[in-house]
């Protein structure tokens, strides 16, 4: 009996004790993070009020305006994304989340002057950022800068290792710069992440650079033969095959191109080259003449069709 009486004691005592501990602390924000998780972009936006977020402390406020920002970007307003962001970096100067989503979206949206200071700001702060050392990469690439270009995106893929496209855009900063041996190192280690046509057009471009044209024509065959439909490579290949001296072997791509455009004006080039190689001057002529009518569609073939089109002028007794 008294031990009942003293275990019962000890249990009203400890269930007192538990009345006076308080309760565990829930997650103000967890409503609006499972809405985001769960896709209900708008449904975050109307959870998140300016008066929701005025009852929120730092940590949490900086949470929540991390959540609206993503939420804004998802629903496509990017303008509402930009103002959260920027007004959440002035609160908290030293977040970096916020500070990397705000350098993110003023990147995307090509202001490159604003986003490339943030980015910076970011890595003052964390100097192993993979995303700020990604965008500096990308902007110094977009700017010519390679050296500064390639010295970040080697900082970047640190960390992000896994992701073809981040070794193939460094392989072709690489390839730019002319170092064309790590280039291609950089495009064989995309292709064993990926083996996508746009990393094999990568490594062709590398293989051209290095004067390798019969490799660089079978790698292109293989980026066709994954994207058959892709008529850029199929006239970039008919554009090589010219520089192989292989004429007649151009000449489909650039007549199955017309086909479906008459005025596409790299086809008519294209056309134009093997007339004159068959020596038909007034066909390839009229070629040229019509693909130099292309300037606003097609700068670089209408400047080389008028280009062709004067020394063939040129060369008349």
């Amino acid at each position: 009996m008294i031990l009942r009486s003293l275990a019962l004691t000890a249990f009203l005592a400890g269930q007192a004790w538990a009345g006076l501990m308080p309760a565990p602390m829930s997650d103000p924000l967890a409503a609006p993070r499972t809405a985001f998780e769960a896709g209900r972009y708008q449904e975050v936006v109307d959870r998140l009020t300016p008066e929701a977020m005025q009852r929120l402390g730092n940590k949490d406020l900086a949470r929540a305006y991390l959540l609206l920002g993503r939420a804004y970007e998802r629903i496509g307003r990017l303008d509402l994304a930009l103002g959260a962001y920027q007004v959440s970096t002035k609160v908290f100067p030293k977040d970096i989340n916020l500070l990397s989503e705000l350098g993110l979206l003023l990147h995307h949206a090509g202001l490159e002057e604003q986003a490339q200071p943030v980015f910076e700001k970011v890595l003052a702060i964390h100097p192993n950022n993979s995303q700020a050392h990604l965008g500096l990469a990308e902007i110094d690439a977009a700017l010519g800068l390679l050296r500064d270009s390639a010295a970040h995106y080697e900082k970047a893929l640190a960390v992000l290792s896994s992701q073809s496209a981040l070794w193939r855009d460094y392989a072709d900063v690489l390839y730019r710069r002319r170092s064309y041996d790590a280039a291609e190192t950089a495009a064989r280690k995309a292709l064993s992440l990926s083996d996508d046509a746009d990393s094999l057009i990568e490594l062709a471009f590398i293989q051209r650079g290095q004067s390798r044209l019969a490799d660089a024509l079978k790698t292109l065959d293989g980026a066709l033969a994954k994207a058959p439909a892709r008529r850029e490579v199929a006239l970039l290949r008919s554009c090589w095959l010219l520089e192989a001296d292989r004429f007649e072997e151009a000449l489909p791509a650039a007549q199955a191109a017309l086909a479906q455009d008459p005025e596409e004006a790299l086809a008519l080039w294209i056309r134009a080259r093997v007339a004159l190689r068959r020596g038909k001057t007034r066909e390839a002529a009229a070629d040229l003449e019509a693909a130099a009518k292309q300037s606003r569609r097609s700068p670089f073939a209408a400047a080389a069709a008028r280009a062709l089109l004067r020394e063939l002028r040129s060369a008349r007794p």
